[in-house]
């Protein structure tokens, strides 16, 4: 639970917060600006901060899941920008959980330091335009050509695409039975036959930059495969979807923490009357953010256990719930006590608004599995006799 944040927990928080306040808070351009802030990443990798969850020997802290949860948490409430944080956290969970997770000896020793130190910049490639990320959907296919698969297709939604210089791409290699068996790939961006779409113009997370590749007779050794053959997607993209959902969630306490700041100052400025319906209507806010703080904190903690935690699903469930609950009463407060959004606020309550809304319709395919479960009464009962 929360009070569970070890020694070393509480140091790098400590850390995080003076590089956010001294190197992000101040730049009022992020939210603003055409590119990508490559100074602050530069900075980052100086202080190993994109190696949080890597062992010390590839140069990074030696952090573990919960260790990148409460520094994205950080991250966004003292440096007052999430898309920051959310480059930021894809980075550190796609190096820990993909490329120290899945990769071998030989492709640690090649791309961890240069991930933990930001020279390389990892970005994964699952989504594809007009079909989005089921792998039923799919059609980005590796066929084989000797010691090479050759690649061919499209890529969208990349988080980080436009900056990376590493994709890990997953393609269809074999078709078994009418079931389509996908493969990770490490393509480095100079690689003949891999080329970059425009970046895309989102009006959120900013400036966190996505963009797409086209791969077209792209071809890679099959030294370059990550993981086990034909099984990528439900041993690594599965996965690493909850993972990234769960460590989601510290920046997301981490920006609700900033709307409330934000809030309180312009309540102050505006000599906003203090009824006792306002005082109910935060106290609520304040609760939420505490218990939404707990949340996160367990969910990582359960990513760190070697144990299995089937009460995962159900977490994030809950925690869709409470930011919901937190976005609707913000909202109302808001517009109750007449305050107009500054450009600060603003911008911090629509990254919020959009983070709420990611993966809804994963969260409902999950509910209702439940429930089919509880129907069938095929669910263990630990408790039962």
């Amino acid at each position: 639970m929360a009070t569970a944040l070890k020694k070393e927990h509480i140091r790098l928080r400590k850390k995080m917060a003076s590089f956010a306040e001294q190197y992000i808070a101040p730049r009022d351009d992020l939210v603003s600006m055409e590119g990508f802030p490559h100074d602050i990443w530069k900075k980052m990798g100086e202080e190993k901060l994109l190696g949080v969850g890597l062992p010390e020997e590839y140069g990074g802290l030696g952090g573990n899941c919960l260790s990148i949860g409460v520094a994205g948490e950080t991250l966004t409430r003292r440096g007052h920008n999430m898309g920051i944080a959310v480059s930021w956290l894809l980075h550190n969970a796609l190096s820990r959980f993909m490329i120290m997770g899945f990769g071998n000896q030989e492709q640690c020793d090649t791309y961890l330091s240069s991930l933990a130190a930001g020279e390389i910049i990892l970005s994964i490639a699952v989504s594809e335009p007009g079909r989005g990320a089921q792998p039923k959907n799919l059609e980005t296919s590796g066929y084989h050509n000797g010691n090479f698969h050759v690649l061919e297709g499209e890529k969208t939604y990349l988080t980080n695409g436009p900056i990376a210089n590493l994709f890990l791409v997953v393609a269809i290699t074999e078709v078994d039975g009418g079931r389509k068996r996908f493969t990770a790939f490490l393509v480095p961006k100079n690689t003949k036959g891999l080329s970059l779409t425009e970046p895309m113009k989102l009006d959120f997370f900013r400036p966190a930059p996505h963009g797409g590749i086209v791969l077209s007779h792209c071809s890679v050794p099959g030294s370059n495969i990550l993981g086990r053959e034909g099984y990528a997607y439900e041993e690594m993209v599965k996965p690493f979807r909850e993972q990234e959902d769960i460590l989601m969630l510290g920046p997301v306490v981490g920006c609700m923490e900033r709307q409330l700041e934000l809030l309180l100052k312009l309540i102050e400025k505006n000599h906003v009357e203090s009824t006792d319906a306002m005082k109910k209507n935060l106290g609520e806010l304040r609760s939420i953010v505490h218990t939404l703080r707990i949340v996160a904190y367990e969910a990582a903690s359960m990513l760190d256990s070697p144990d299995e935690h089937p009460e995962l699903a159900s977490l994030l469930i809950s925690s869709r719930s409470l930011t919901k609950q937190f976005q609707d009463l913000y909202e109302s407060l808001i517009k109750r006590t007449a305050i107009e959004k500054d450009t600060h606020l603003y911008s911090i309550t629509n990254d919020f608004a959009h983070s709420v809304n990611m993966g809804k319709n994963v969260t409902l395919i999950k509910q209702k599995k439940m429930g089919e479960v509880l129907l069938s009464r095929k669910e263990d009962d630990e408790f039962a006799l």
